[in-house]
């Protein structure tokens, strides 16, 4: 007879990017099992998240968490992740914040982050781009767009809708977004790991409306916190914004982005917005370690 396991869910959300999160110093899950694992527990019963989040120890950190797609692919830094893995840790007294600096240095995506709370919003501090393309151009047969190229510890195609003369858009929800992203999510031009697609629009008050495309989720999520900061990035250094940016994402829960710095020399930048907790569950899975 197989042996079961009770797993502990806590759902939930940054800005309306949803996530199923586990404290795995419980469980003590391997990465090989939660390659397997972040599926299921990604799309329970009626339970659809954006991806898992693994809280681990790591005692040089006040926390390490591991993020996994619904696919169960990993490795790209999740930025509305995060946040939600700060609110559960510190929640569940993971650690202690500094009372001096309000520094909370934690481990993600193979390096050190730093977080903050500032007042019911936390701040998530991010090194400079590791590229940051303001100009490029793909092509699909005869048809070219014209975006920048982001990679902020996860990559994304940005571009602005409204400047592609073969998309006759009055209005950003009238673009197919799950229609025409996966040509350029799986373009060959950023062949092997593909890209997250953006979509925005600038308005007043240096405030973007931005629709994104994750892969991993093969899908439009309610917010994206990379693609906040790429499109912030983008969209400055294309002159059409200046900083602190507001992004509005398809929740409507908005997301700010700053840089120190300027968009020619970036020392770092922050992405700050909520993280809230939604529902527990408790759900049974095969042990893998029979």
């Amino acid at each position: 007879m197989k042996i079961k396991v009770k797993i502990e869910i806590t759902y939930m959300s940054g800005a309306g990017n949803l996530f199923s999160v586990i404290d795995n110093r419980k469980y003590g899950f391997k990465h090989r099992q939660l390659v397997k694992l972040a599926p299921e527990l990604c799309q329970f019963m009626n339970e659809k998240t954006d991806g898992l989040l693994v809280i681990n120890q790591n005692e040089s950190y006040a926390f390490q968490s591991d993020f996994y797609n619904p696919d169960g692919s990993f490795g790209a830094m999740c930025g509305n992740g995060a946040r939600c893995a700060i609110e559960y840790s510190n929640k569940n007294k993971i650690f202690k914040i500094n009372s001096v600096s309000g520094d909370i240095s934690f481990f993600m995506c193979g390096r050190e982050y730093n977080g903050r709370y500032h007042g019911e919003n936390i701040v998530i501090e991010f090194p400079p781009p590791i590229k940051l393309q303001p100009q490029i151009s793909v092509r699909i047969i005869n048809s070219v767009i014209n975006g920048s190229y982001v990679d902020v510890g996860s990559k994304h195609l940005v571009v602005n809708i409204f400047k592609q003369s073969q998309w006759k858009v009055i209005q950003m929800n009238d673009f197919e977004l799950l229609q025409i992203a996966p040509k350029y999510r799986y373009h060959p031009q950023f062949a092997p790991d593909g890209v997250n697609f953006n979509i925005y629009e600038v308005k007043e008050s240096n405030t973007i409306i931005l629709r994104t495309y994750e892969k991993g989720v093969e899908g439009e999520t309610g917010a994206c916190g990379t693609g906040a900061i790429a499109t912030a990035l983008t969209s400055a250094a294309n002159n059409e914004v200046k900083f602190p940016v507001k992004i509005i994402p398809t929740s409507k829960i908005p997301l700010i982005v700053n840089i120190r710095g300027n968009i020619n020399s970036i020392e770092n930048i922050s992405l700050e917005g909520p993280a809230e907790f939604i529902s527990n569950n408790e759900i049974e899975i095969p042990d893998f370690n029979e």
